[in-house]
């Protein structure tokens, strides 16, 4: 429930006085300890310390070489790779939305902004009435039908003395920014998911090619294995064997063949032009082995780039205000009302200076009870603080462990790497040893064969490792924010 209290400034001209002011104040000092109170409601969390946290080792230790630019997709120096992400930055159906939103949160921003201005209209109005008897209307007006015409510039504005649309209008405006923070978010996301899609595929590509020359060693070996039998130097049994192994190996090459026309797929959906799109995609020119790095050190603010924790930290901020605006609502409102124009009971008179009307003066609301409404909504605005801010430091930790994480697995493997570069090398070796004994005749083609299976299966191991590698890297920089922006870009 309200108690409106309104006054016309002639009123307060005439009526009020020096001596009385002293009284009004008593008033509204008195009014103003009955209104509801907001004690007892506030928030109970806090947001974490980025610096009192422990990253752990995986972070303390991390270096080498250079740290990548905000392009960081670049350091993989494939021309197919950057357009592909040029395109799916500019056509895709997420960041359109993201954008959209952004231009939906500036509207309310905007009328927001609206209810802390004047609002000014015009009304007019003319119609057939009959007057009563019994009230101010003199003779002969009463009890007759008579026009009553009205045309008035009408003005509203709210003084807002505790600042509630102001903090509605600011907590607006964090609600953009916390909307531009949600699009960067989509640009790194589709980024690293249009990159890893490129990078399995070039190991894909690879694979095809061990996959076809393991097939091809298996159908030579098999003709020999063939002419061996024939010569009655060879069992059906080791030729079956042989045999068996076949359909296996042309499965893996039907297996290969799928999943490069899914990613192709994947890749032109991510473009934003549907999975057809892929069918023109080429063979990626990116080497694998290619050498990306990492920085010299993480520093310790770096993570609060991240447009998710950003956009947290906003929402952390538009809580704060609409609390602020909630409490508002506990004190006396003030509007500041007042009108312009004419009305006449006839037409003939309307726009003289006899016909001119007007009023200006304030108007206050008090907040007496309200069933406990004001304090339900500031309830409601603390718990969301509460856990705009718990978000907050989720995304925070979620983020410590994502770098954590990515830096870990580049770090194991790249031992696993080298072992594996171990392992092929000696793999190499057998495989060149056993062609020499076949060119010296101590051995036959077979053996050859067999050895450089071995060699297939290093090099098959070694593009994995370097897939996952790279694909760690996209994961580290998604995890980052996205490489490192120049300091004037940064800071804007």
């Amino acid at each position: 429930m309200f108690m409106p209290l309104t006054f016309s400034l002639n009123s307060l001209s005439s009526h009020l006085s020096y001596r009385c002011a002293p009284g009004v104040v008593w008033v509204l000092a008195v009014l103003l300890n009955g209104c509801i109170s907001a004690k007892g409601i506030a928030p109970t969390s806090q947001p974490l310390a980025q610096d009192k946290l422990v990253s752990g080792k995986a972070i303390e230790a991390a270096s080498a070489i250079a740290w990548p630019t905000e392009h960081w997709w670049q350091a993989y120096q494939d021309a197919q790779l950057d357009k592909l992400v040029e395109k799916s930055l500019h056509d895709h159906p997420d960041l359109k939305k993201a954008t959209a939103r952004i231009a939906l949160s500036t509207a309310m921003a905007e009328q927001a902004h609206a209810a802390t201005l004047p609002n000014i209209g015009g009304k007019v109005s003319s119609s057939r009435e009959r007057f009563t008897e019994l009230s101010f209307i003199p003779k002969p007006w009463a009890g007759r039908f008579n026009w009553n015409n009205q045309a008035t510039v009408d003005m509203s504005y709210n003084l807002d003395v505790w600042k509630q649309q102001k903090s509605a209008w600011l907590a607006a405006l964090d609600e953009t920014y916390v909307a531009e923070a949600e699009m960067q978010q989509v640009k790194i996301e589709l980024t690293a998911a249009m990159v890893k899609s490129y990078i399995r595929l070039a190991a894909e590509y690879q694979w095809r090619d061990l996959a076809e020359e393991e097939l091809d060693d298996l159908r030579h070996e098999i003709r020999i294995a063939k002419k061996a039998l024939a010569a009655g130097l060879n069992t059906q049994l080791n030729l079956s064997r042989l045999d068996a192994r076949l359909p296996a190996a042309q499965n893996k090459l039907v297996q290969i063949e799928l999943h490069l026309t899914l990613l192709k797929n994947q890749i032109g959906a991510l473009s934003g032009d549907g999975p057809g799109a892929g069918e023109g995609i080429t063979r990626p020119g990116l080497h694998l082995s290619a050498s990306i790095g990492l920085p010299d050190r993480l520093p310790a603010n770096l993570v609060g780039r991240r447009p998710d924790i950003v956009a947290a930290r906003w929402r952390v901020e538009a809580s704060q205000k609409h609390i602020q605006s909630a409490k508002a609502a506990f004190y006396p409102n003030i509007n500041l009302l007042g009108y312009i124009g004419f009305q006449a009971l006839a037409f003939s008179g309307l726009f003289s200076s006899a016909g001119l009307v007007g009023n200006l003066g304030p108007a206050m609301s008090l907040p007496i009870f309200d069933g406990g409404k004001r304090r339900a909504n500031l309830s409601a605005e603390t718990a969301v603080y509460d856990m705009a801010v718990e978000d907050y430091n989720a995304t925070i930790l979620k983020a410590l462990e994502g770098i954590s994480n990515q830096l870990s697995v580049l770090n194991s493997v790249a031992t696993e790497t080298d072992n594996t570069k171990q392992a092929l090398e000696k793999s190499e070796l057998a495989h060149r040893l056993a062609l020499k004994n076949y060119r010296a005749g101590l051995s036959n083609l077979v053996e050859s064969l067999q050895t450089n299976e071995l060699v297939l299966q290093q090099k098959s191991i070694l593009v994995a490792h370097e897939a996952v590698r790279l694909e760690a890297y996209a994961t580290l920089m998604l995890a980052l924010g996205g490489g490192v922006m120049e300091a004037e870009h940064a800071a804007h």
